[in-house]
């Protein structure tokens, strides 16, 4: 998005944030089926339910779908919080630090903004 090319760090850091929406996204649609193979979460039941509820492919898509836009919306929320856009930055700023050269990845760029540029180049439709 706009001018500025996301370094190494900053795409590492998108690309691990994209597998970690697809894996949960993916994990939340395989539960639902009737035995699943392992399920993550504590709310077996809840799962049960919902699995007597959605049957057809199509509304398995419609909760695949949103199931990756909840969860993309929270990780650019998270990201909004550390790129300072919300009330956490009236109290205290956080950033994203690399451990060994102690360069933030907040450096020229809005990540929450730019990871949905990274989501817009790389998702499937």
């Amino acid at each position: 998005m706009g001018e500025y090319y996301m370094n190494e760090k900053q795409m590492l850091l998108f690309q691990n944030l994209k597998n970690i929406k697809d894996y949960w996204t993916t994990t939340a649609v395989d539960s639902l089926n009737p035995n699943p193979d392992i399920s993550p979460f504590e709310n077996e039941d809840d799962y049960k339910i919902l699995q007597t509820k959605l049957s057809s492919q199509e509304e398995i898509n419609a909760y695949r779908k949103i199931q990756n836009e909840v969860i993309q919306g929270v990780i650019h929320s998270i990201l909004v919080m550390i790129d300072g856009g919300d009330d956490l930055a009236d109290n205290y700023l956080v950033d994203l630090v690399d451990r060994d050269t102690k360069e933030s990845l907040l450096k020229e760029v809005a990540l929450h903004e730019e990871f949905v540029g990274y989501l817009l180049d790389n998702e499937e439709e």
